[in-house]
């Protein structure tokens, strides 16, 4: 089950918090499905999704690769491409745990390349809800895939 939207569709505003920041970017999760790949450890199965992230209303968007593995309380960024093309970062699904791909938060507009924001996670969530793909998915909530039959 794949979730695809409108590539016309606009990015929406977020509200990013920074210490005692706060700044409006736009986002939005462009793609979402269930994924399955072998591991050093075995079988790992979770979501990859696709988001596009922008600083400014109008901006040429990143992209970022994320991921998160059944059990797992939090997204990680396997990938990153500036909106000028140029990759950034490149890793595996699910290899963004391993490599200390997570952050709780940055200080935009530093690099957000290695980390999800609790708002920016927030959309990914609510997308792996309203596709059906999770039974349990939040902020710090070990994510539980749906099963399918």
């Amino acid at each position: 089950m794949s979730q695809e939207t409108k590539p016309d569709r606009e990015l929406e505003p977020v509200v990013l918090k920074a210490g005692d920041r706060e700044f409006t970017a736009y986002a939005r999760v462009i793609a979402l499905d269930s994924k399955e790949a072998n591991d050093f450890v075995g079988r790992t199965r979770g979501l990859l999704g696709v988001l596009l992230f922008a600083e400014e209303r109008g901006a040429r968007p990143m992209t970022f690769a994320v991921s998160r593995l059944s059990g797992e309380a939090a997204w990680h960024v396997d990938g990153v491409t500036g909106a000028n093309g140029f990759p950034h970062l490149s890793r595996p699904f699910g290899s963004g745990r391993r490599t200390g791909g997570h952050l709780a938060g940055i200080t935009p507009p530093a690099t957000p390349f290695v980390g999800i924001l609790p708002a920016l996670a927030g959309l990914l969530d609510r997308e792996a809800r309203a596709t059906g793909l999770v039974d349990e998915i939040g902020l710090g909530i070990p994510m539980r895939l749906a099963v399918t039959r």
